[in-house]
C-alpha cells in the first residue's frame, strides 16, 4: 500500500466530503482522509489495482 495526497479545488461545496468519499470509494483504495480546511485528501491505495492518475480522474469526473 502507498499513500498519496490529492488536492481538490471545490472545497467550498457543502457536499464536498461526501462527494470525495463517493468518488474515491474504489477497488484498491484502502483509506481516505479528507481535510476540508486545506482541500487535501490523503489516500492509501494499492498501486497494483489503481493508479494516482485514475484517482485524479475519478475526482475530476465527480466535478471535484
Amino acid at each position: 500500500m502507498l499513500w498519496t495526497t490529492l488536492y481538490v479545488d471545490s472545497i467550498d461545496r457543502r457536499d464536498w466530503l461526501q462527494r470525495v468519499r463517493q468518488a474515491l470509494s474504489l477497488p484498491g483504495v484502502d483509506k481516505i482522509i479528507p481535510d476540508p480546511q486545506s482541500g487535501q485528501v490523503r489516500v492509501r491505495y494499492n498501486p497494483d489495482v489503481i493508479t494516482v492518475f485514475q484517482l485524479h480522474a475519478h475526482l475530476r469526473a465527480a466535478g471535484l
